[in-house]
């Protein structure tokens, strides 16, 4: 996925953010399926209780709604120069927004009040699963907007003081140095890295996803660049390839940024 040029510096990050963006947008589809085409009407409408199917129905309104506003606003990013001129705006663009709601407590109403009436929707319960997948994508985007803040990029634009990138090192076949290969440090990096593919890859595979094999070997390209530095290459390779499934290597991402 291409990156508008003036966001080089921070491509990764950008890219896994109109990633999360197309994610929304395939996502309203569904939603719009539940409503339209599924039990949702013949269960919801019939309901005498107003508090009770305002509670329902927030489900589906706030879900829809957010799911719009995310896809719409992700997306933007990469054409939209006046809203997003610079990474400081796009920082800033999302404060008192969806990404920062605690939304936990529309679906624990909602569910509340379907029990209560003791009612039996599969539309109801996949609106659930969809909000809650939308709440744990929501996460990963105020993740990616702190790492954002701590950029070079976002330091240069608000005049803050800018570090020095850290020098990489390159050892090839060093006799009598000091450097302690073994040390107790670099086996538990490599021992913690190697979880997280080892972990990823067993989702992929229990998951049902029709096509696995790209992210297959998209995540197994990652694991053997993670073994001689920065994985930068390999992960924007992965994101590109795992666009329709963030929400399942969204847990995923935190781990996976910290090796680049």
């Amino acid at each position: 996925m291409e990156v508008r040029p003036d966001l080089n510096d921070v491509k990764a990050l950008i890219s896994r953010l109109l990633s999360i963006g197309e994610e929304y947008r395939n996502k309203d589809k569904w939603w719009a399926h539940l409503k339209n085409n599924e039990d949702w009407g013949q269960t919801v409408w019939p309901i005498s209780d107003g508090l009770k199917k305002a509670k329902i129905e927030r489900v589906y309104a706030d879900g829809r709604d957010m799911g719009l506003f995310m896809s719409d606003a992700l997306a933007a990013i990469n054409y939209d120069i006046t809203t997003y001129p610079t990474l400081t705006s796009i920082v800033k663009r999302f404060e008192n927004t969806w990404v920062y709601k605690d939304l936990q407590y529309v679906i624990d109403e909602a569910q509340e009040a379907f029990n209560e009436l003791s009612l039996n929707s599969w539309a109801f319960s996949q609106m659930i699963t969809a909000f809650e997948e939308q709440m744990n994508l929501a996460e990963v985007v105020k993740q990616t907007l702190s790492l954002l803040e701590k950029s070079n990029l976002y330091k240069l634009e608000n005049g803050l003081l800018v570090e020095d990138e850290k020098p990489s090192i390159n050892i090839q076949n060093v006799s009598n140095s000091n450097i302690a290969f073994q040390s107790d440090g670099a086996q538990q990096s490599i021992s913690r890295n190697e979880q997280v593919f080892e972990d990823l890859l067993a989702v992929i595979k229990s998951s049902d996803i029709e096509s696995k094999e790209p992210l297959i070997t998209a995540v197994e390209d990652m694991q053997a660049e993670s073994k001689t530095g920065s994985i930068g290459d390999s992960y924007k390779a992965f994101i590109g390839v795992a666009a329709n499934h963030m929400t399942l290597i969204a847990p995923f991402i935190p781990a996976l940024t910290a090796m680049m």
